[in-house]
């Protein structure tokens, strides 16, 4: 497949040469004009055939690169068919067995490397366990195991992705274990209430009529939240704090209600934001003359299930939420300063990497230690959520961590005082030895190229990339590959700062909404880099504010875009007051478009969305985990000291040490003796595949290979590359 597209691109590619180009085959922009469109083998070839005139250092290096990059390419092919056929064997032999779900889990993964996973689903053992799996989801689902019903669908959407049906079923399940997991027991029930009344709900409602960035549709958000607030009345679990639920009588009487008034809803012939205001009183009459639920619940539910219905960004900020919100946008936070994560090995709480100038670096937390206790409180059992609002808190404060740092088997306390910590989200290829707060930013150094990531864009990261390119530019820069992968977006002024680094002139993005008029964002009009060869990463993950700087990018023939199709989250939100208190409606406001006019907003069944990369190339499961680890060893701040009083402990004695750890908390849908869908040997053997993916990144060595060829050829970015690349694909 992967010969066939670039065999395919480059007779596109040569179609559109002109004549003289042609005839001019012993010229390097020819070979190189090849290979930025994707065709390493037509490259290569050219190159051979160059190389027989002339011998020159500049083809050699450059046929070393292809070749290396050919390698890859071969490699990716064999291990995605041993990869595919080792999972396949395996989930038959477990589908033998009847162990169902290991033999989902191991169809799925061999659903991502089939060549046709169409095809592959339609295969007859494939069907099998299909209904196998459908029919396991709804016996967990009788018996109100919802999480479990929801990892047989989610799982099965893997191999199914079109699968409308089993969307609306892995939607339900959702919903159902969602409320198990909010409201767990009668405390976390009133603390996500807290403060909300009724008048929350008018305002939302008359802000989303006044400001929504399409006319509403009032009738669809209704019925959302009479089906959230159904599921809410048959979640068995809430039975046991809430009586009027546990009520047999009166939860059928609320439960009839509710059925009634949405028959009501889909029979009438217009609903506006009145009837939803009035549906909400008639909902609440309901309740008082049965189940008698927290007015609290009934708002954040009923309006939660609207939201839903408008779509996947509007929603209430409540006054629970609004602490983590503000933490989100204002790129900040008080505590001290640790990046926490749960060990696998001992289910404890972890530190992943203290932060730049953090409390935590200066006193000498390291990765992988263990918090085992709090201001003395035993953290076993703790979720991250747990430890965040226990060891966050006002600048000033002290905060006492208990450590465990299992190289060493030590037991360590640490006193801590939180201060303001500044989160940053730029990174290079590896800190600089001895100074954390400094990245290296040279990918190659000989060829003179720079590599950036930006994980997001938080209010000072416009600084943060002026003074990367300032770094990389002292450090050799003639080239940069800007990495926007796993970026979620953020502040769209930050990357309209960052785009016009790049570009000098013309407008990045305009709006366009209901009750906006149509205005147009242009670049400051500096571009200290408009001539700097460019390439952007961008993957699925990537969204927002990282589409529209790679789109304005793509769209002014700045820079080439390689990897996947974005995620398609084009919209604009404003965060509005309702009233007086901390609760806000973040709502959809307007559309973003791109200087060449599209919109890469994802709408509900839609065909065309995000940015199409210049040169696609998709990575495969083991390949995207090695990007993760790739990243996340890079981000890790390595401040171990190897004068430790005591000895570094063995691997064995380690795992001792870690076992005593391990917490024995089951989950609660585990806690009637049942046994999880994965035991540890089903793990183990998941993850027994002999074939290991190279610590590689294909998307990264292909944008390494494509700036090394334009900085050897000296030639510009071919405009056209995007589409000819799309109609040779055809």
């Amino acid at each position: 497949m992967l010969f066939r597209r670039a065999t395919l691109v480059g007779l596109a590619f040569l179609s559109l040469l002109p004549l003289s180009s042609r005839a001019a085959e012993d010229t390097l922009s020819a070979a190189y004009g090849a290979i930025l469109r994707g065709d390493t083998e037509a490259g290569r070839a050219a190159l051979g055939e160059l190389l027989g005139a002339r011998s020159a250092t500049e083809m050699e290096r450059a046929r070393g690169w292809l070749d290396a990059y050919h390698d890859l390419v071969v490699s990716r092919e064999t291990l995605r068919n041993q990869t595919f056929a080792w999972n396949a064997e395996q989930s038959q032999a477990a589908l033998r067995d009847g162990k169902t779900f290991l033999a989902l889990s191991f169809c799925a993964q061999a659903a991502a490397y089939a060549k046709e996973p169409e095809e592959f689903g339609q295969e007859p053992w494939v069907r099998e366990l299909r209904e196998r799996c459908l029919t396991a989801a709804r016996e967990h689902a009788q018996a109100d195991r919802w999480t479990k019903a929801l990892s047989h669908y989610a799982v099965l959407e893997r191999i199914y992705p079109k699968d409308q049906e089993l969307r609306k079923l892995r939607e339900e399940a959702a919903r159902h274990a969602r409320l198990e997991v909010l409201y767990k027991d009668e405390k976390s029930l009133n603390e996500r209430i807290k403060g909300v009344d009724a008048d929350l709900l008018r305002k939302a409602v008359r802000a989303i009529n006044d400001y929504y960035w399409q006319e509403p549709d009032f009738r669809k958000a209704a019925l959302g939240a009479l089906d959230n607030l159904l599921t809410l009345s048959a979640t068995r679990k809430l039975q046991k704090f809430l009586d009027g639920l546990a009520n047999p009588v009166t939860r059928e009487y609320f439960v009839n209600r509710l059925q009634a008034l949405r028959e009501e809803v889909e029979a009438a012939g217009t609903f506006t934001y009145q009837d939803l205001l009035r549906l909400f009183n008639q909902v609440a009459d309901a309740s008082r003359e049965s189940v008698d639920l927290p007015r609290g619940l009934l708002v954040v539910e009923f309006m939660e299930g609207a939201d839903d219905q408008l779509d996947e960004y509007t929603s209430v900020i409540w006054p629970s939420d609004a602490r983590d919100f503000d933490k989100m946008m204002m790129g900040g936070f008080e505590g001290v300063g640790i990046q926490l994560g749960l060990d696998e090995r001992s289910n404890r709480l972890k530190v992943v990497t203290p932060l730049e100038g953090s409390p935590a670096l200066e006193a000498g937390i390291q990765p992988d230690d263990l918090i085992v206790a709090v201001d003395g409180q035993s953290t076993k059992g703790w979720s991250t959520e747990d430890a965040v609002k226990n060891i966050m808190g006002p600048s000033g404060t002290k905060v006492v961590l208990t450590i465990f740092r299992p190289r060493t088997g030590e037991e360590l306390v640490y006193t801590l005082v939180r201060r303001n910590i500044v989160l940053t989200s730029l990174r290079g290829v590896q800190r600089v030895a001895g100074d954390p707060n400094q990245w290296d930013f040279m990918l190659d150094k000989d060829g003179g190229i720079a590599y950036i990531r930006l994980t997001n864009f938080l209010p000072r990261s416009g600084e943060e990339v002026s003074r990367a390119l300032a770094d990389a530019r002292r450090q050799g820069m003639k080239g940069l590959i800007l990495d926007l992968r796993h970026n979620p977006g953020g502040l769209l002024d930050v990357a309209i700062e960052v785009i016009s680094n790049f570009v000098e002139r013309g407008e990045v993005v305009s709006t366009r909404g209901r009750q906006r008029t149509e205005s147009s964002v242009p670049v400051s009009g500096k571009a200290p880099y408009k001539d700097l060869p460019l390439v952007v990463l961008v993957n699925e993950a990537s969204a927002s504010a990282s589409e529209i700087l790679a789109g304005a990018l793509q769209d002014h023939h700045r820079a080439v875009v390689l990897g996947e199709r974005t995620f398609g989250k084009g919209s604009v939100q404003h965060v509005r007051p309702l009233g007086t208190g901390d609760a806000r409606i973040k709502l959809t406001t307007a559309l973003y478009y791109l200087p060449g006019g599209r919109s890469p907003h994802r709408l509900p069944d839609a065909e065309q969305w995000g940015i199409d990369p210049d040169w696609e190339l998709k990575l495969t499961p083991k390949e995207f985990r090695r990007v993760l680890e790739r990243e996340r060893e890079t981000y890790i701040i390595h401040n171990e000291s190897p004068d430790s009083a005591n000895k570094v402990l063995s691997d064995e004695e380690r795992e001792k040490v870690l076992r005593e750890l391990k917490g024995e908390a089951k989950d609660e849908e585990d806690s009637e003796d049942l046994p999880p869908l994965l035991s540890e040997a089903d793990i183990k053997q998941l993850e027994a595949d002999p074939y290991e993916a190279p610590k590689a990144d294909p998307q990264l060595e292909a944008a390494l290979l494509m700036m090394r060829i334009k900085l050897a050829a000296n030639t510009p970015w071919p405009r056209g590359l995007a589409a000819v690349s799309r109609a040779a694909a055809r």
